[in-house]
């Protein structure tokens, strides 16, 4: 569930001798939490809090990024692990050069475009040129100035150079729109590899943002309803601490095929961020997607799961939700607390269950 993290471990930095005691560092059956283990690991490291070294030490923690946590610990050993070589480490693993991909192949698309200019401008001076001297030649012709012969021939080359270069020039222009077809698709492959979560391959939070400002914007205008769901894996923590964070991502990966069922155009699902998942409904109601996540909810709590590394059985996995319908008035802030306030009190009430926000909350 989401939480101000960043406040939580302020505070946790400014207890004096009762960090372990922190309540906000306990889940809902009193376990310590990961927010432990990354304030000690923010901690031993002095590590200033800033999003990025909070990214870096939850993967650290709770993932099976294998080259992080060696390169993490490598760096560690060696005591160089500060605020400069985190931001650095980070950039590696999760910037991913998607931006500077995205840079490479503008670059590339502009200076197809200015080629094209380039051949455009000098097709143009070109059959200016070969033009004046056509009717040159012309007027030499009518005014009986020199040989017939000799102008006519002329006349002749100077056509066969037009053509020549026009059909150069159309040859250069064919080839500079193939490339930059080509460069199109590899743009909607970079940007389409920036809206993605690695590990489920749904969209990802930045994705998922997009397309609630545009529901939003629909629905505002035409007034066309919709519902927002958030969806927690019940107990995570200990799959995790039980069968290791390679289970975990796969036991995730199998709740986000659950929650793609319910995609369609229309039905928009993305991860959250760590075990959440968020569901956008568009053109829907309350009652109608309480009975959709439900249905999914009792299909994936069937399931008997198996770990396929140790083959030990997981057993069954739930997950909660909460939903919430966009009302006039609402802002994006308003309908992401909604959801997050139905979905606490399903977990708060026993998880493994669907609640709809009510005015009561």
């Amino acid at each position: 569930m989401k939480i101000d993290i960043k406040n939580i471990l302020t505070s946790y930095f400014n207890e004096e001798g009762e960090k372990m005691a922190c309540p906000v560092c306990t889940d809902e059956d009193s376990e310590y939490s990961q927010l432990l283990e990354i304030a000690n690991f923010l901690e031993q490291h002095k590590l200033s809090l800033r999003p990025e070294n909070l990214e870096l030490a939850w993967e650290y923690i709770c993932s099976s990024n294998m080259e992080l946590k060696a390169e993490l610990e490598r760096v560690a050993a060696l005591f160089q692990l500060n605020d400069q070589s985190a931001l650095e480490i980070y950039r590696k693993h999760f910037k991913s050069d998607i931006g500077e991909q995205i840079d490479r192949i503008i670059r590339q698309a502009v200076e197809q475009i200015h080629n094209t200019s380039e051949i455009i401008n000098d097709g143009n001076e070109n059959a200016i040129e070969h033009e004046s001297a056509l009717i040159k030649q012309a007027d030499n012709i009518r005014g009986g100035k020199g040989s017939v012969d000799i102008a006519i021939q002329k006349l002749l080359d100077l056509s066969r150079l037009m053509v020549e270069s026009t059909r150069e020039n159309r040859e250069q222009i064919l080839q500079t729109n193939m490339k930059l077809a080509e460069l199109q698709s590899e743009l909607e492959v970079a940007r389409n590899e920036a809206d993605c979560d690695k590990l489920t391959r749904l969209p990802n939070r930045r994705k998922f943002d997009r397309i609630l400002d545009i529901v939003i914007k629909k629905f505002e205008n035409e007034q066309q309803p919709f519902v927002l769901a958030f969806v927690d894996v019940d107990h995570f923590k200990r799959v995790n601490d039980t069968f290791g964070h390679e289970c975990g991502d796969r036991v995730l990966r199998l709740v986000a095929d659950e929650l793609m069922l319910l995609s369609n155009s229309r039905c928009h699902t993305s991860r959250y961020g760590g075990e959440e998942f968020a569901i956008i409904f568009e053109d829907d109601n309350l009652d109608s997607v309480m009975k959709k996540v439900d249905k999914c909810r009792e299909a994936f709590a069937k399931r008997s799961l198996v770990d396929v590394e140790s083959g030990k059985a997981v057993g069954h996995v739930t997950f909660s939700a909460g939903i919430a319908q966009c009302l006039p008035g609402d802002t994006k802030q308003a309908i992401l607390r909604k959801a997050d306030l139905a979905l606490y009190e399903a977990k708060s009430g026993g998880r493994n269950m669907v609640l709809k926000y009510s005015n009561g909350h």
